[in-house]
């Protein structure tokens, strides 16, 4: 045979031959079937955690409320007796030497400043009562009335004080006779000078012509008319004594 026609022999051969080898591998796709696919198992209620249940207040039971320890009743004081006798002595032994000192401060406050300060009150509202009187020098208190001091006057303060410049006050409240409802208060400061070796008198006097208490009724007027009169003299120390 022929060369050529030999290749192309073997060449039909193994055409033949790829051709069946394909399709008996088609054959074997088409037979093996492909499996499903595999579903995942859904989880159960025992791959779940567990919650640990908490107890509620209903759930607790109450302890039952310890007794109250009984109180004994507390012992009522015994009644003391107290002997105010010697609180009483004492008292008068204070009493009297707190007099004594101011014996002994005012004659060493006359010695040292040689002067002493006298004051006098008058009470020359006629138609007005007086119900309440102070009376203060340099601030300090040094006379007090609740009532009336008089028409004729009333000594309300004796001692010394140092010469110079000094201050004194008055507070007076005064009430009409013919109605309580009118009245009034009144403060008024005066300075004087006390003067070395002299006597310094003070006469205070309280005037009041005042008419709203009868005649604001009547007609609708009236006036408060009130005066403080101050008379301030020196004399010689050894004359007031």
């Amino acid at each position: 045979m022929p060369l050529l026609t030999r290749i192309a022999l073997v060449l039909l051969v193994l055409t033949f031959f790829s051709a069946d080898a394909d399709a008996q591998r088609r054959r074997r796709r088409r037979r093996t079937p492909t499996p499903p696919p595999v579903a995942e198992p859904a989880e159960t209620p025992e791959d779940e955690p567990e919650v640990a249940e908490v107890p509620t207040e209903a759930d607790v039971p109450l302890a039952a409320p310890e007794p109250e320890p009984e109180l004994e009743p507390e012992p009522e004081p015994e009644e003391e007796t107290t002997d105010l006798g010697p609180l009483r002595a004492e008292l008068a032994s204070l009493m009297d030497e707190l007099v004594q000192t101011r014996s002994r401060i005012a004659v060493l406050g006359e010695h040292l400043f040689q002067t002493k300060v006298r004051i006098r009150v008058e009470n020359r509202a006629g138609d007005q009562v007086l119900s309440n009187f102070a009376l203060r020098l340099d601030g300090a208190p040094v006379f007090q009335a609740d009532g009336d001091v008089g028409e004729d006057g009333r000594q309300a303060f004796e001692g010394f004080a140092a010469p110079g410049p000094h201050e004194v006050t008055i507070e007076a409240e005064q009430r009409a006779r013919a109605d309580d409802e009118y009245r009034y208060v009144q403060r008024d400061r005066y300075r004087f000078q006390v003067v070395q070796g002299k006597l310094t008198e003070i006469v205070i006097t309280l005037d009041d012509h005042s008419d709203v208490a009868e005649d604001f009724a009547d007609d609708g007027e009236g006036e408060y008319d009130v005066r403080t009169r101050v008379r301030i003299a020196t004399r010689e120390l050894r004359q007031a004594e």
